[in-house]
This record gives structure tokens, sequence and C-alpha cells, in this order.
């Protein structure tokens, strides 16, 4: 039992687990794109989104270090060094147009880390930004560079596309903010630090309801689409109002970030319903 409790404590610290979910998110826009499997692009952002996760997380410049991992950071540099040869590897299979989309996320999430402005600062310590960074740099990620991939042209459905899933993460990134309000400087001025957690729900809420609501929009619809957008929205807010300042170790670590992973599922299970 303790040997599974550190592999899955590995998993979740290792950043698997939200690997996993980009994954999900770059898969549910191949669907909507219409486009054939191409599991060498979700290799290729799985072994990306690892390396990239680590190296926010457990940065000696980072914030977000935590002394607890000390035990498995031995193992964890072993595996962010081995995900990111393997991504290097596979860019070699990526066209060149895919790769310079990827540059403005890429130098996001190095600015987000590295003490480059005034004062030693990075983008995650400027008051007030700090989820939309993040959110810009997963909308990009997981629909604008993979649209670049599959050779599909940015139409009206994949900007409106681009828009929901900013709000999606959003939304996924608050019960974070919540969690960590007794942690975070009140110089970042985060949501729930400025608003409350009660108007943090309130607003996310409002940002899915705005989310749910672009899809009407839309030039084309299937019954797939307006079903899983509701059902994700659902099960979004179920999570969003069921977080709380205490809540348990893996509530947002395990359970929030699975979202992504049931929005895949949902629109796998109504596929396989509708065919």
């Amino acid at each position: 039992m303790k040997t599974l409790k550190s592999l899955f404590q590995f998993y979740i610290n290792g950043s698997i687990h939200v690997a996993l979910a980009i994954c999900a998110l770059v898969q549910i826009t191949f669907i909507k794109l219409g486009v054939s499997e191409r599991y060498a692009f979700l290799l290729f952002s799985f072994f990306g989104a690892i390396a990239a996760y680590n190296f926010v997380k457990y940065s000696k410049v980072s914030k977000l270090y935590h002394r607890r991992l000390n035990k498995s950071m031995k193992g964890i540099q072993i595996l962010t060094w081995g995900a990111l040869l393997v991504f290097l590897y596979l860019a070699f299979d990526v066209s060149r147009d895919t790769l310079l989309y990827m540059i403005p996320f890429i130098l996001l999430t190095v600015l987000y880390t590295v003490p480059v402005f005034p004062n030693k600062k990075n983008l995650r310590s400027v008051a007030g930004i700090k989820i939309f960074i993040i959110a810009i740099v997963w909308a990009g990620i997981t629909v604008l560079v993979p649209l670049t991939y599959a050779e599909e042209a940015v139409s009206f459905d994949m900007s409106i596309e681009m828009i929901q899933r900013f709000l999606f993460i959003v939304v996924m990134m608050l019960p974070f903010e919540i969690r960590d309000l007794a942690y975070d400087d009140e110089k970042l001025v985060t949501v729930p630090q400025k608003i409350g957690i009660t108007k943090t729900k309130v607003f996310g809420s409002a940002l899915l309801v705005l989310f749910l609501l672009l899809t009407a929009v839309k030039d084309e619809l299937s019954p797939i689409e307006i079903l899983s957008t509701i059902l994700v929205t659902t099960i979004s807010l179920l999570f969003l109002w069921g977080t709380d300042k205490k809540q348990s170790e893996y509530y947002c670590s395990f359970w929030v970030e699975s979202v992504p992973v049931m929005w895949l599922l949902i629109v796998l299970i109504l596929k396989e319903l509708f065919a």
C-alpha cells in the first residue's frame, strides 16, 4: 500500500497527470477538427508538458518549490530530463510552422518562472495576471498549435474554441487559487484575495455560462458538441463550488486536473452513442 501511494504521489508530483490533461485537450481539438489520430503529436505534447511543468514547479528560482518533495526530487529530475530529451527528439518530426507557433507559449512559460523583470520579478509575481498567463498558454498549446500541426486554417469555430478553452482553463485554475489562499503572497493579488472565495466561485460560474453560450454561435454544431459542452460545464461547476480553503490533498492536483480527461471521455462515449 505504501508503495502504491508513493507511485501515485510520483505520478502527481512528476506532472504526469497534468500532462495527460493537456493531451486530452489536444485530442479534443483533433476530434473537433475531424482529423485522424495524431499519436506522435500527442506524445510530443505529453513529454513537453512534463518537462515544462516540472521546470516551472521545481526550478530553484520558482516560488512553487515544495521542500516536502526533497526525497523524490532525484526521480523527478530524471523524469524531467528524460521527458525533455524525448520532446526534443520528437520535435524533429514536427513541422517548422508548428514549432514557430509554439515559441510565444514557450517564452511565456520561461518568463512565468525566470525573474527577468526589474526587482527580480517573473510573470508569476506580477499582480493579478497569473491564471490568465496560464490560460493563454494552455489555450495556445491545446488549440492553436494542434490546429497548425494538422495544417488546418483558423476558422471562426476554432477562434471561438480558443476563447472557450481560455475561459475553461481560467475556471479550472480558480480552485487552485482558493486552495493556496493561505500561502500566496498578498502582492500576487489573486482572484480570491481580491474578491473573496464566494465571489470567486460566482465569477467562475459566470465564465462557465459564457463558455457554454459561446457554443451556440459556432457555425457547425453537432449533438456531440452541445451535449459534451453542457456536461463538462456541469462537472466544472460542481468542482468549482466544491472547493474550499481546506480540502483533501488531491482535490485539485488530481480531481480538478482530471476534468479535461473526463471531457475527452464524454466526447468519446457520445461519439460511440451517435455513431
